[in-house]
């Protein structure tokens, strides 16, 4: 689930030579560069997601190319990253979203973590106004938490991606589809003697179950896979234009103890769906609407240990088909409209909608929680002399249809931490300085958002960062 503050970053971050994966359409222009960067964020504040941590500092290097050799149009990527974070708890998986299914632990401790995204694609033009594509992406992310339990995370994901493309005098069309497959390996370990924590199983809303850890290791693996498509239609006639991309995709992932014969923990099937489509009218009106759906649905296997009769070794044996125990349905709409004057500077109005409802089902009780949130927002740009820019834009998040169940049965303390922050209206701000000449461009951001709760006397999250970048 996306969170408030990272959506109004996203708003103020200008993303310089983003690409999409229908490499098909690098055929539509002959545009070559290297863009070069390095960039330093912070975040720190009380008013967090429950898996974020107090502070984080985080460092980035990137570098992208698009190339045309001959008929054949290039891209490539290259992304570094790692961050350090301070009073890190319950950060089992990388992404803590993408299963309800979490081995982690209580103990506030520091976390690293670095990640490395590779990149490379190539569109060829055809006859008859059509064009191929090809997408490869490799990433490897690597987590480690230093105080016990100490986790150690490795996951890798690895996608592939063809497409193709069709451009006429008015419209274009393309179409592409691919496969991800991404494997995840936790590790977890104590290194002090003559100690006890806990560790803790988690299968959705906060229902759980604990045990008391030794000195032995505990992993778990997870593996994923999943299919995507995007549909682009393009139209345009006179000052008029007109761009939509529809995605589609479906995933599954399932969990199992390594070394411990054939233990599942847990299996997960999603769907996901958006639309995003954007209009131009002549040089000074954009329109933006957008929106994004999923759905996630978690099953656990039915296990009992049993003496093996012939190897006389115990294992684990599933009976059934894995017992559908978790639901999460999220959305969120969005709609902007920009001005652009001649003069260039920006007037920005728009509004955001999303929700979320997950709930947990263990016959015969039911375990749930839900809610909703609207962000109208107004924001601006405007030019400082020749080479630089300043954007800034203020919001305000209302939720309402809230929901929340809480039992002897669930972790109530991070059950109610991740609750006041979904639950609380906020105010959202942020401003953005920009500034090019020559090859050279400076990229500075700060975003807060304020929450409105009066009973809250520190309730703020706080990002910062600043970019510097070269383009050849």
């Amino acid at each position: 689930m996306k969170t408030r503050l990272v959506i109004l970053c996203l708003l103020l971050v200008v993303t310089a030579g983003a690409q999409e994966h229908n490499m098909a359409r690098l055929t539509q222009s002959d545009t070559s560069y290297v863009d070069v960067s390095m960039g330093l964020s912070g975040e720190t504040g009380r008013l967090k997601d429950v898996y974020q941590p107090d502070k984080l500092v985080a460092g980035t290097l990137d570098a992208r190319s698009r190339r045309k050799l001959g008929r054949v149009n290039l891209f490539g990527h290259f992304g570094y990253g790692y961050s350090y974070a301070t009073g890190s708890t319950w950060r089992g998986w990388i992404d803590p979203y993408e299963t309800p299914f979490m081995l982690a632990d209580s103990i506030a401790g520091n976390l690293s973590m670095e990640r490395y995204r590779l990149q490379a694609g190539a569109g060829v033009p055809l006859a008859g106004g059509w064009s191929a594509g090809l997408d490869l992406a490799y990433d490897v992310a690597l987590m480690a938490k230093h105080k016990d339990l100490r986790n150690k995370n490795t996951g890798m994901t690895f996608r592939v991606a063809p497409g193709i493309f069709w451009q006429g005098s008015h419209v274009g069309v393309g179409l592409d589809a691919g496969y991800e497959y991404g494997t995840e390996k936790v590790e977890y370990l104590q290194v002090s003697e003559n100690l006890e924590h806990v560790l803790f199983d988690l299968y959705g809303v906060w229902l759980y179950r604990a045990s008391g850890f030794g000195s032995a290791e505990t992993r778990r693996l997870k593996t994923s896979g999943r299919v995507f498509a995007d549909f682009q239609l393009g139209f345009q006639w006179g000052e008029t234009s007109v761009h939509n991309n529809f995605r589609g995709e479906f995933g599954r992932n399932a969990q199992t103890e390594t070394g411990y014969n054939n233990l599942r923990h847990g299996d997960v099937r999603s769907l996901a769906w958006s639309d995003e489509l954007s209009v131009e009218i002549g040089d000074s009106h954009q329109i933006e609407l957008s929106g994004e759906f999923s759905t996630m649905q978690g099953f656990r296997p039915l296990q009992q240990q049993e003496l093996d009769p012939d190897s006389r070794i115990r294992i684990w044996v599933t009976y059934g088909d894995p017992v559908f125990c978790y639901y999460r349905r999220t959305h969120r709409e969005q709609f902007e409209y920009t001005y652009l004057s001649a003069q260039d500077w920006e007037l920005v109005l728009g509004v955001e909608n999303e929700g979320m409802m997950h709930a947990y089902t263990e016959y015969p009780r039911r375990f749930a929680q839900q809610f909703s949130s609207v962000t109208p927002y107004l924001g601006g740009k405007i030019p400082v002399g020749k080479a630089g820019s300043l954007t800034a834009r203020i919001g305000y998040a209302h939720t309402y249809g809230t929901e929340n169940d809480v039992s002897e049965w669930q972790l109530a303390e991070p059950l109610l931490e991740q609750w006041d922050y979904w639950d609380g209206d906020s105010v959202l701000a942020g401003i953005a300085a920009a500034w090019r000449k020559d090859r050279m461009y400076v990229q500075a951001r700060y975003n807060i958002v304020i929450s409105a709760s009066a009973a809250d006397n520190d309730g703020t999250r706080q990002v910062a960062g600043l970019t510097v970048g070269f383009i050849f």
